[in-house]
């Protein structure tokens, strides 16, 4: 018989709009049968939208929140006060295997901090990261660390290797994924001490189990397809993600300008509209938008706090795919395998 699995929302404490959500996992829902939901926010409101969603409705129990962390509270404020906010609770549904993941759009900060404190890391894990798979020209890659840490740390760039590799090899269905490190230049001798070292490391590893370093990789490397996994720490991580948002946004307010500029590339447009629809869709940031809370006991996401339905929807076809394929036992295996070749 197949598992059906627990999907813990958070639905309040952003600008992501009830009723996306909503539509966001009904549309899983028809892809995954045995998806199950914990419905945390206003219920007034929930039961208000959910009514057109008649399957969706069956598959999820509301659980009546009206406090929640906003975006601007501290997260040293939050672990005092916010117990009864719909994230806590959320993530406490976890905790206490209630529900076998959480989704969240809210506040980054908190949302890390609750689930480290609550979830808490896997065993030889120092700390999580948080990871996103982005489209390139070849197909997919997991980039990562996209923000949990900023401190570069050869430990934490090593961690990340392993948790992306691990990711990869799940959701790409590749044995030994190739893995590179971002740096300023591919030479040995460029970038800091740290990131020397975590290469230097790295290398050892390679020669020494299966994991699959490929070396140094550049920022245009990335939407190349380089290779699966791209690892750097949190701070140059998320200048890299909010670079890239903004470079796809441009393209395609360009894009349409340059199709509205005259009566033939009008045409031309509705000639193409598949196609160009297609590429819209595989650029726009309001899908690609998970980010994967990767190192921690259970599954925890964080998703754009301006997430809108198709976002929603590929963040919950990615938790069930991670869920059905034992993500954490898998990813605790491959840490163990790893990790026991790592020289402290």
């Amino acid at each position: 018989m197949t598992r059906s699995f627990t999907l813990s929302v958070d639905l309040l404490g952003s600008e992501t709009k009830l009723k996306d959500v909503l539509k966001g996992l009904s549309q899983s829902l028809l892809r995954n049968l045995n998806y199950k939901f914990q419905l945390y926010g206003n219920e007034i409101l929930i039961k208000k939208h959910i009514d057109k969603y008649k399957r969706l409705l069956k598959s999820s129990e509301i659980i009546d929140c009206k406090a929640f962390i906003s975006m601007d509270d501290k997260p040293s404020d939050i672990l005092r006060t916010k117990e009864s906010s719909s994230m806590y609770l959320a993530i406490k549904s976890v905790k206490e295997g209630l529900s076998d993941s959480v989704l969240s759009f809210g506040n980054t900060g908190a949302f890390m901090s609750l689930s480290l404190i609550n979830i808490k890391t896997l065993e030889g894990i120092k700390r999580p990261a948080i990871a996103s798979i982005w489209p390139n020209i070849k197909g997919e890659s997991v980039v990562l660390d996209l923000g949990a840490n900023t401190k570069l740390d050869p430990k934490y760039l090593i961690d990340n290797s392993i948790l992306g590799a691990s990711l990869a090899s799940i959701l790409f269905k590749i044995e030994n994924p190739s893995i590179g490190l971002l740096n300023i230049g591919i030479e040995d001798n460029k970038g800091n001490e740290e990131i020397k070292i975590a290469s230097d490391k790295l290398k050892d590893l390679s020669r020494n189990s299966n994991l699959n370093y490929y070396g140094y990789v550049e920022g245009n490397d990335i939407s190349v397809g380089r290779t699966n996994v791209v690892v750097t720490d949190g701070f140059t991580g998320n200048i890299a993600l909010k670079t890239a948002e903004g470079t796809a946004k441009l393209f395609q307010n360009h894009l349409n300008d340059a199709f509205r500029s005259s009566i033939l590339s009008k045409l031309g447009y509705f000639l193409s509209s598949l196609a160009m629809k297609s590429v819209k869709d595989r650029l726009d940031p309001r899908v690609h938008n998970c980010g994967i809370l990767m190192g921690l006991n259970s599954l925890a996401v964080k998703c754009h706090g301006q997430s809108e339905y198709r976002g929603v929807s590929y963040a919950a076809d990615i938790i069930y795919s991670l869920l059905e394929n034992n993500v954490n036992e898998k990813i605790q295996h491959y840490v163990h395998e790893i990790q026991s070749k790592v020289m402290n």
